[in-house]
Protein backbone atom coordinates (compact mmCIF):
# COMPACT_ATOMS: atom_id res chain seq x y z
CA UNK A 1 0.00 0.00 0.00
CA UNK A 2 1.05 3.83 -0.54
CA UNK A 3 0.70 5.46 2.75
CA UNK A 4 0.26 9.14 2.82
CA UNK A 5 1.37 10.99 6.38
CA UNK A 6 4.57 8.95 6.87
CA UNK A 7 5.80 11.98 8.67
CA UNK A 8 3.33 11.73 10.97
CA UNK A 9 4.00 8.49 12.39
CA UNK A 10 7.95 9.79 12.94
CA UNK A 11 5.94 12.78 14.81
CA UNK A 12 4.02 10.21 16.73
CA UNK A 13 6.88 7.70 17.64
CA UNK A 14 8.40 10.67 19.55
CA UNK A 15 6.15 12.16 21.73
CA UNK A 16 4.41 8.09 22.66
CA UNK A 17 8.21 6.10 22.54
CA UNK A 18 6.54 3.21 23.77
CA UNK A 19 4.46 3.04 20.73
CA UNK A 20 7.32 2.99 18.85
CA UNK A 21 8.24 -0.95 17.92
CA UNK A 22 4.17 -1.43 16.82
CA UNK A 23 3.71 1.89 14.82
CA UNK A 24 7.38 0.04 13.48
CA UNK A 25 5.89 -2.85 12.80
CA UNK A 26 2.06 -1.41 11.18
CA UNK A 27 4.48 0.74 8.93
CA UNK A 28 6.36 -2.47 7.85
CA UNK A 29 3.00 -4.38 7.45
CA UNK A 30 1.07 -1.87 5.69
CA UNK A 31 3.38 -1.04 3.33
CA UNK A 32 4.09 -4.57 1.94
CA UNK A 33 -0.08 -5.10 2.13
CA UNK A 34 -2.35 -4.63 -1.23
CA UNK A 35 -5.46 -4.57 0.54
CA UNK A 36 -8.27 -5.06 -1.95
CA UNK A 37 -11.45 -5.25 0.83
CA UNK A 38 -11.88 -4.41 4.93
CA UNK A 39 -11.55 -8.33 5.29
CA UNK A 40 -7.95 -8.12 3.59
CA UNK A 41 -6.63 -5.84 6.28
CA UNK A 42 -8.27 -7.58 9.05
CA UNK A 43 -6.44 -10.78 8.04
CA UNK A 44 -3.35 -8.66 8.60
CA UNK A 45 -4.56 -6.75 11.57
CA UNK A 46 -7.35 -8.57 13.33
CA UNK A 47 -8.21 -6.75 15.94
CA UNK A 48 -8.78 -3.58 13.19
CA UNK A 49 -12.39 -1.52 13.47
CA UNK A 50 -14.17 -0.05 10.39
CA UNK A 51 -15.37 3.28 11.29
CA UNK A 52 -18.13 5.01 8.90
CA UNK A 53 -16.94 6.65 6.22
CA UNK A 54 -14.02 4.72 4.95
CA UNK A 55 -11.74 5.40 8.46
CA UNK A 56 -10.00 2.50 9.80
CA UNK A 57 -8.91 1.96 13.51
CA UNK A 58 -5.72 0.26 14.63
CA UNK A 59 -5.14 -1.28 17.80
CA UNK A 60 -1.19 -0.07 18.46
CA UNK A 61 1.13 -1.20 21.36
CA UNK A 62 -0.61 -3.75 22.93
CA UNK A 63 -3.98 -1.89 22.65
CA UNK A 64 -2.47 1.49 24.59
CA UNK A 65 -2.63 3.15 21.24
CA UNK A 66 -4.91 3.75 18.54
CA UNK A 67 -3.72 4.61 14.77
CA UNK A 68 -6.87 6.23 12.70
CA UNK A 69 -6.50 6.20 8.89
CA UNK A 70 -8.25 6.63 5.58
CA UNK A 71 -7.89 3.83 2.89
CA UNK A 72 -8.89 3.63 -0.92
CA UNK A 73 -8.46 0.11 -1.54
CA UNK A 74 -9.14 1.29 -5.52
CA UNK A 75 -6.06 3.36 -5.74
CA UNK A 76 -3.91 1.26 -2.51
CA UNK A 77 -3.78 4.35 -0.16
CA UNK A 78 -3.94 4.37 3.32
CA UNK A 79 -3.60 7.76 5.06
CA UNK A 80 -2.44 8.91 8.45
CA UNK A 81 -5.17 10.55 9.95
CA UNK A 82 -4.58 10.57 13.54
CA UNK A 83 -2.69 8.83 16.38
CA UNK A 84 -3.55 9.14 20.27
CA UNK A 85 -3.42 6.94 23.62
CA UNK A 86 -6.52 4.31 23.75
CA UNK A 87 -8.06 6.67 27.16
CA UNK A 88 -8.23 9.74 24.35
CA UNK A 89 -9.88 7.61 21.86
CA UNK A 90 -12.53 6.46 23.90
CA UNK A 91 -13.04 9.84 24.84
CA UNK A 92 -13.12 11.37 21.33
CA UNK A 93 -15.89 8.13 20.78
CA UNK A 94 -18.20 9.77 23.71
CA UNK A 95 -17.68 13.14 22.40
CA UNK A 96 -19.22 12.29 18.81
CA UNK A 97 -22.37 10.40 20.52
Amino acid sequence: MELVGEDSLKQFAKKFSSARPGLDRWLKLTKAAQWKTFQDVKATFPATDYIPQNQYCFDIGGNNYRLLTAISFQLGVVTVLDFMSHADYDKKKLNTR
